[in-house]
């Protein structure tokens, strides 16, 4: 699980947590609960619990739950960094189920100019992977897996920050 802390909250970690000898599960513990804590849109609500056990199963049968339903969709996360409308999008992140899903490793996906060369030629337009003047948009394209069949897939993406796009991106159907 990453779990993003600021630089200042490193630190603090750093030097409180192994000055006071505390284990790498506590170290974790304690970055997770600060995250879940943090969250402010009502949606993520921190889960309650009673102890620290406790959040930690929750927390591990939401995420199994989660991989098992978006496997099953072919539905891949991923996040994206923008230089602001009209640029192209850097690909940072791919969920772990990338792989499963085009038989690529995630890694891999990452480096825009292999993402690009599966995507069909007819459908790799310029400004494919562009961030347009929107909050909310998505691409339709067809995508070489690694058995060599191509996939309908749509990408749809969300702007958070300035810098910061997400997306979902799902695996429709085989093509002809």
């Amino acid at each position: 699980m990453s779990v993003g802390l600021t630089d200042d909250e490193k630190v603090v970690l750093g030097k409180q947590s192994f000055k006071q000898n505390r284990s790498v599960s506590q170290i974790i513990r304690f970055a997770v609960k600060k995250y879940l804590d943090g969250l402010r849109t009502p949606a993520a609500q921190p889960m309650q619990a009673e102890s620290t056990e406790e959040l930690f199963t929750k927390l591990g049968t939401q995420l199994a739950k989660n991989a098992d339903i978006l496997n099953s969709l072919r539905i891949t996360l991923i996040e994206l960094r923008s230089d602001g409308s009209g640029h192209p999008l850097h690909l940072n992140y791919f969920s772990d189920n990338a792989s499963t899903v085009t038989g690529y490793d995630k890694f891999d996906l990452l480096d825009s100019d292999f993402f690009h060369s599966r995507i069909h030629p007819d459908d790799l337009t310029e400004n494919l992977m562009n961030q347009p003047e929107l909050e909310h948009w998505e691409n339709l394209f067809r995508f070489k897996i690694a058995s060599g069949k191509y996939f309908n897939t749509r990408i749809s993406f969300k702007v958070m920050t300035e810098r910061r796009i997400i997306a979902a991106w799902r695996f429709l159907d085989l093509t002809d």
